[in-house]
């Protein structure tokens, strides 16, 4: 077995620079001529998309870090060769954020960067849900973990990979609409006790 704090150690250090290093288009807006407010404002709207890029892919890397974090903080006991090589695949999915997201913004509005940029997010959570059915085939689950758990964690996986596909697909439609579907497994991600909520609410349960 190998050494699951310095896999975890990486993954987060990989996490922090990919963080970082997608604020590094956002650059201080040059004014030509008069510095005045009107030209400052002028440059600062050219900035928007970027600024969007920004907001979204640190929603979307945020939403993955916590998911990273929770499985292998109380789903993996160990680890092995094979969900090494796994979690390594899917770190250089992620290292790839940086430029699907620069592509975005700098043709924002294109459905074809949005496509990009969507099927990146795709590919990370296919990477996620292989992860999880490898861990689960090969017993690298914790043995405590309630079904329940193992459900709602495949449900939030299942969500980013749908809405992930959907949005590539409504890209060539509505630019505004694939961001928003893009983002929208964040609130299951992120959010405490949403499918908590949702089992309430339409009478549901998983366990």
């Amino acid at each position: 077995m190998l050494n699951k704090s310095r896999l975890e150690n990486l993954s987060d250090g990989l996490f922090a620079i990919v963080l970082t290093l997608i604020v590094f288009d956002i650059t201080i807006p040059t004014v030509t001529g008069s510095h005045t407010n009107a030209a400052l404002l002028i440059e600062l709207q050219a900035l928007l998309p970027l600024l969007t890029e920004f907001l979204l892919s640190f929603l979307v890397l945020t939403m993955f870090w916590i998911s990273h974090n929770y499985f292998y903080t109380y789903f993996a006991t160990t680890i092995n060769r094979q969900l090494m090589l796994l979690n390594l695949f899917y770190l250089a999915l992620i290292s790839f954020i940086p430029f699907s997201a620069r592509v975005l913004g700098t043709y924002f509005g294109a459905p074809l960067a949005a496509d990009l940029y969507g099927l990146n997010i795709l590919l990370i959570s296919v990477a996620n849900i292989i992860i999880l059915r490898y861990a689960v085939q090969s017993h690298e689950i914790e043995t405590n973990v309630s079904p329940r758990l193992l459900r709602q964690a495949r449900i939030r996986s299942g969500v980013t990979l749908s809405s992930a596909t959907l949005g590539i697909v409504i890209a060539w439609i509505s630019f505004p609409l694939a961001l928003f579907l893009f983002v929208l497994p964040i609130i299951f991600n992120i959010v405490p006790g949403t499918l908590d909520s949702l089992e309430y609410l339409f009478g549901f349960s998983l366990d």
